[in-house]
């Protein structure tokens, strides 16, 4: 967890650190990344570095949320299970993600290193409906898909809208 020392630097030097994490996570996958890289590029002491944060998945997890609040500020997600609502969501999130300077970020963590952050079974899979979990399911493989091949984006966004309205017509 990001310390308190680390959240209570001077902007200028927290900027420099936050540039240097997304640099490294942007364009090496967790497993590749380096604390030498980054302490280099930010100018502080490889102790600080681990003052700051427990280890390098520290570092990246408090990069990437800071990139998740970023990127989903200003999308609507208000608790709606519409496929018009869920389609809208997914398209502004990708264009947001797009328009990002977290876009590499994101990219990098939906295709090398989400299913390093996989934790154990998840209670909250066994009460949602199968209509919610299917839909945040194919939610992401369409974000996914979208990434590898962004020129694809209105068709997938279509085949998610046939999908989810498919689906909302079982679960009636």
């Amino acid at each position: 967890m990001v310390s308190n020392t680390f959240e209570n630097l001077d902007t200028d030097k927290k900027t420099r650190i936050i540039d240097s994490l997304l640099n490294e996570f942007s364009n090496h996958t967790l497993n590749e990344a380096q604390v030498s890289r980054i302490v280099k590029e930010s100018g502080i002491a490889r102790g600080a570095f681990y003052k700051y944060f427990d280890d390098l998945k520290d570092a990246y997890s408090h990069l990437y949320g800071i990139a998740m609040r970023d990127i989903h500020q200003d999308i609507e997600t208000e608790r709606s299970e519409s496929p018009s609502a869920y389609v809208q969501q997914t398209r502004e999130f990708v264009e947001k993600s797009k328009d990002s300077r977290f876009y590499s970020l994101v990219k990098m963590h939906i295709l090398h290193n989400e299913s390093t952050f996989v934790s154990v079974f998840d209670d909250h899979l066994i009460t949602e409906s199968e209509y919610h979990w299917a839909t945040q399911v194919m939610i992401h493989e369409t974000i996914k898909q979208i990434m590898l091949e962004p020129s694809a984006k209105e068709i997938l966004l279509k085949k998610l809208a046939n999908i989810l309205t498919t689906l909302a017509t079982e679960e009636k």
